[in-house]
This record gives C-alpha cells, sequence and structure tokens, in this order.
C-alpha cells in the first residue's frame, strides 16, 4: 500500500474568501443575474484595490449568488482588507440603488491539494460564512440600515487567521480591538471565530444582538469608565 504524504497528496496552505450577497433570496427574479453581476464587479475591484489580481485566484468556484476563491497563504492579510474596500463600495452603490445590496464575507487559511476538487478548507470557509451568529450580526446592522449607506459589508475570520495574522496587528484595516470573538457550531465543526464590521465595534454590536453578551467597556469624554449604550 502507497503511504500518503504531503508529497504525494501535493497539498499547499491556502489563504480562502467567501463572499455571500446578504438576503438576496428574497430579491425578486429579475434582479438577482443583475445583482450577481454586479457583485462579482464589486469583489473584483476591491481584490484589486488590496494588490490581488482576479485573474490569479485559484480553486474558483460559484456558490449561487456567491463565490468562492483560493490564493498563496502569504495573501492572507490582503484577503482581510477585501471587505474594507468592499463595503466602501457597496455603501456608495447604495447611496444611488433602488434596492440595497450587502454582503457577509469569510476568510480562512488551509491545505489545497492543485488536483482535488473538493476541499475540507472549503468546507470550513463555508461554515464560518453560515454562522448564526455572524448573520444575526449583519442582519442587525441590515435592519438598523435599510438604506445600506452606513453598512454594506461584514468579515468572519477564522481561528487560525486571527491567531496568525489579525490578533498580531497583522493586518492594517482590521484592528483587533474593533473584532469580537463567537462560538461556531454545526453537527460537524466547532471552533472560534471573529467578526469584523467596518467602521462599527463588534462586541457593542454582539451585545444589541444578544443581551447575555456583555457590552465592552469604553471611556467616554470625561473619562469616567461606562459601558457602550
Amino acid at each position: 500500500m502507497q503511504v500518503l504524504t504531503s508529497g504525494h497528496y501535493n497539498a499547499h496552505t491556502h489563504a480562502v474568501l467567501a463572499v455571500d450577497i446578504v438576503g438576496s433570496s428574497k430579491a425578486s427574479d429579475d434582479l438577482l443575474d443583475p445583482m450577481k453581476t454586479e457583485m462579482e464587479t464589486l469583489v473584483s475591484r476591491s481584490f484589486t484595490a488590496v494588490g490581488l489580481a482576479p485573474s490569479e485566484a485559484r480553486h474558483f468556484r460559484e456558490t449561487g449568488d456567491g463565490l468562492m476563491v483560493a490564493y498563496p497563504d502569504r495573501a492572507v492579510g490582503q484577503l482581510c482588507e477585501v471587505v474594507f474596500h468592499l463595503d466602501h463600495l457597496l455603501r456608495s452603490r447604495n447611496r444611488y440603488a433602488r434596492v440595497p445590496m450587502r454582503a457577509r464575507v469569510a476568510v480562512h487559511m488551509g491545505p489545497m491539494a492543485d488536483n482535488h476538487r473538493y476541499h475540507r478548507t472549503y468546507i470550513t470557509l463555508t461554515r464560518l460564512l453560515c454562522a448564526s451568529t455572524f448573520n444575526d450580526a449583519v442582519g442587525y446592522w441590515c435592519r438598523l440600515d435599510p438604506t445600506g449607506d452606513k453598512f454594506g459589508a461584514g468579515m468572519i475570520v477564522s481561528q487560525s487567521v486571527w491567531r496568525n495574522v489579525v490578533e498580531p496587528f497583522g493586518v492594517a484595516l482590521v484592528p483587533p480591538a474593533r473584532c469580537g470573538r463567537i462560538s461556531v457550531t454545526t453537527p460537524d465543526f466547532a471552533d472560534s471565530a471573529w467578526i469584523h464590521l467596518p467602521g462599527l465595534d463588534a462586541d457593542a454590536v454582539l451585545a444589541e444582538v444578544d443581551p447575555a453578551v456583555p457590552a465592552p467597556l469604553v471611556f467616554d469624554r470625561v473619562s469616567r469608565l461606562s459601558t457602550t449604550a
């Protein structure tokens, strides 16, 4: 029997990203295809903004209204910054659009074999993107901002991305202090993850979504310790 080694498996660590349009299933049929096309254009522009060539993405996969892509692991910091640019582009777009559009973004890193089509790393990425607490936080701001000009995109990152890249201040546009920790649990996956909502305090949003979550402590203008409203 042949021993399976890393050489035979031909797997290399990749940084992976998934994007999904929030609430697209509720859109009328005539809007579905234009929304998908427009989101693909905005995602491509966001990749370019962080210095990644969209044409160099690996393992491209369409997921209904969204997509999943992989890049070499050295690009993981850039993939985390995609949400900053995508949020800005969506908010700018929503100021003039009849129907607002928002996005959920997930970033993870793990092994992928170039000659395989089905990857555990993508399965984990999907679990993150569909995490209920993350969706609740995004949904909360969608309701709070019905026109979509204050909130355009939110991101969830895996524990490996958090520990190796975000927490050590490896991503300038994703400050760790603005991220919030959540638990992601499904029948086949259980781990911690962190969410980031550009321009917002994720812990404060989580406290609004779930009153059982303690609100973060901050200093007000007269330097008294207080909790966020």
